[in-house]
């Protein structure tokens, strides 16, 4: 899957995972960029992105992530 459908997939989850808009997650979006985005809802976040993608995400990289680019590139890296 390519970076661009990774980066919609994601934001479709973020969105209805965080309750945001859409239009408002770019990649240089971060946790301090949503209401809501709390270390609470980033566990959550980070364990329906792997339902979705249907992978595991390293958890040594989930504390090295600063926007949804990184995210992009951490899922695309667990895809293979």
């Amino acid at each position: 899957m390519s970076a661009d459908n990774v980066f919609q997939r994601l934001s479709q989850v973020i969105s209805r995972e965080l309750g945001c808009d859409i239009s408002d997650i770019h990649r240089d979006t971060s946790a301090d960029d949503i209401d809501g985005w709390d270390s609470l809802a980033h566990a959550r976040l980070i364990l329906k992105i792997e339902e979705v993608f249907d992978l595991r995400l390293p958890g040594d990289k989930l504390f090295e992530l600063d926007n949804v680019g990184d995210l992009v590139v951490l899922v695309s890296d667990a895809q293979g």
